[in-house]
């Protein structure tokens, strides 16, 4: 969705069913392809982070024509699209989490990888600042955290003792 300046809106709210998705990709001038549906239909079915290659692996062998390449730009699609968030895992590399409605933050564990999301990071007197520093108009913001997660820190104790 493009408002009246031209920046492209996330419409996470507006898109729950492929069909939503695959006609705003439509609209964005993608082609609507076999892969990119099942691409679709398999990122809307997950509950928990998942990788690029979690889906190549699980859609190959109902797609075996899908590349890698189309998992990869269809995933930044969705990601511009605001269907599905990038989170930075501890390897290195991305996982994605379905979007949900409202304002959102992930704190991923540095060990195991899971992630927790999180609301209500109140930075809004920070990004005032920051806005008057760079004079920059602060058009959204993203915020990630790592740490241990409960199980991880009960492992590092029991190790240090």
């Amino acid at each position: 969705m493009v408002d009246g300046t031209g920046i492209l809106k996330p419409v996470r709210s507006v898109m729950r069913t492929a069909e939503a998705i695959l006609e705003a990709m439509h609209e964005r001038g993608c082609r609507v392809t076999g892969p990119r549906r099942a691409i679709v239909e398999f990122v809307l079915e997950q509950c928990e982070p998942f990788s690029a290659e979690d889906v190549f692996r699980a859609l190959r062998r109902v797609q075996p024509t899908i590349g890698r390449a189309t998992v990869f730009r269809t995933l930044d699609l969705l990601a511009e699209l605001g269907v599905v968030e990038r989170v930075h895992h501890p390897s290195g590399t991305h996982r994605y989490v379905v979007s949900s409605d409202g304002h959102r933050h992930h704190v991923v564990c540095v060990r195991c990888g899971r992630v927790a999301a999180f609301s209500g990071c109140n930075l809004e007197p920070i990004l005032a600042s920051i806005a008057d520093q760079t004079r920059f108009r602060i058009l959204d913001h993203w915020l990630e955290l790592s740490g241990l997660c409960q199980a991880c820190q009960g492992e590092t104790m029991a190790v240090s003792r």
